[in-house]
């Protein structure tokens, strides 16, 4: 795995650093995948220890919207909005949101 972190710093492409290193393609893209989904699995554990499994969420009284049939809107503190169309699964819903706050 030492060759991927040289990698990175090479500012070379995939194709000339292999070459110059006498790797194949596709023996260094999967050390490159390998390392990338030891990342990702590292980040969400550190990621689900630190984040609470509730965000807070504040209900305004407010005047009934005209709606379209079919979807819904969330509205963010920070003004986003987002609109799902009804029967979107809720984790998808729930990630998004939380990679957006």
């Amino acid at each position: 795995m030492q060759l991927v972190a040289e990698f990175a710093s090479s500012g070379l492409e995939q194709k000339e650093f292999v070459a110059k290193h006498d790797v194949s393609l596709g023996t260094f893209q999967y050390w490159l995948y390998k390392k990338s989904k030891r990342a990702s699995v590292r980040l969400a554990n550190s990621e689900g220890k630190s984040r609470p499994a509730f965000l807070p969420l504040e209900v305004v009284a407010s005047p009934a919207p005209q709606a379209r049939e079919g979807l819904l809107e969330v509205r963010c503190a920070s003004g986003l909005a987002v609109r799902f169309s009804a029967g979107t699964d809720v984790g998808y819903v729930a990630a998004l949101l939380r990679a957006l706050s």
